[in-house]
């Protein structure tokens, strides 16, 4: 259960997004067929299929079965007595966008359910596993202060969180890491791996929030106005500029200075800002994210 909630929080995405004015395409295309696979970031990819492929897979049944629901069962418990439920009768537009960014990520069974509650900080979060009660919940100020293509975007993120279910997947390779000899160095080496899953997660997941805005400026100009804390209009290729200029003066910097950087952010669960436009920049000019779309249908 401790495992569980601990990835709860490593999962938890802060996808606080501000409002901007850039609008979502006239023409989109739902992804019937969608996969995880399909777009999620390599590493993540990678050590997804590793955990599937090992005997870790035996002890999927026991996460699903054994520890998720008790912790779903709570987590909706506290949903209806402090948040409100978005539905056909309450926020309807927002149901109605909902709905429709599940569908361009090719459906979820279950459905999840969607929260708003009361907070004064921009924020969306899931528990990231499709058991009997899977839920987004998205925060007052989310609502309040985002367009309504941010709002979908974040609404995808997380969306992409329950259809890769990052928990899961987390969880077994903890298990794993817990079975690892106690040789020197191998504890820290896995800790370090789980920790650059996570942050390649969540470039899975911006990848997932692209598929259903299908409009990268709306994304990338997301991700600038959180990092700056800023609601006013910016510049994605002037951001794109500066992230380039974070590549050549970290490739400047001394060697003692680029072992500090590493060290700083060794632990962090999500990527920097910089590297996430920078990512979600290479993703939506790939031939990858075409092929996605080129099988796509229209909404």
């Amino acid at each position: 259960m401790q495992l569980l909630l601990s990835l709860l929080t490593c999962v938890a995405a802060a996808s606080a997004l501000s409002a901007a004015t850039t609008q979502m395409p006239s023409t989109r295309v739902k992804l019937p067929n969608l996969k995880a696979e399909a777009f999620r970031h390599p590493l993540d990819k990678d050590l997804t299929a590793s955990i599937q492929r090992s005997p870790l897979r035996l002890f999927e049944t026991a996460v699903r079965t054994g520890l998720a629901p008790p912790l779903e069962q709570m987590t909706r418990l506290d949903n209806l007595a402090t948040g409100v439920k978005v539905s056909e009768k309450q926020y309807p537009e927002l149901y109605a966008s909902f709905r429709e960014a599940i569908s361009c990520l090719g459906g979820l069974d279950p459905e999840p359910e969607l929260f708003v509650k009361s907070d004064p900080r921009p924020n969306a979060y899931t528990l990231a596993l499709r058991g009997g009660a899977p839920f987004v919940v998205v925060t007052s100020a989310l609502v309040d202060g985002f367009s309504a293509a941010e709002t979908q975007a974040v609404l995808g993120h997380e969306l992409g969180h329950l259809v890769c279910e990052h928990s899961l997947w987390f969880s077994l390779g903890s298990i794993g890491s817990t079975l690892l000899p106690p040789l020197p160095g191998v504890g820290a080496a896995a800790e370090r791996l789980q920790q650059e899953w996570r942050r390649a997660a969540e470039f899975s997941c911006d990848r997932a929030a692209l598929l259903v805005t299908q409009d990268a400026a709306v994304v990338s100009e997301a991700l600038i106005k959180l990092a700056s804390g800023s609601t006013r209009p910016v510049d994605v290729e002037a951001y794109l500029q500066q992230a380039r200029e974070y590549d050549e003066a970290l490739e400047k910097s001394s060697r003692f200075v680029r072992t500090m950087q590493g060290r700083m952010l060794a632990d962090a669960t999500h990527p920097l800002p910089i590297r996430r436009v920078a990512e979600l920049d290479r993703f939506a000019r790939s031939a990858q994210f075409k092929r996605i779309l080129a099988k796509g249908e229209a909404l």
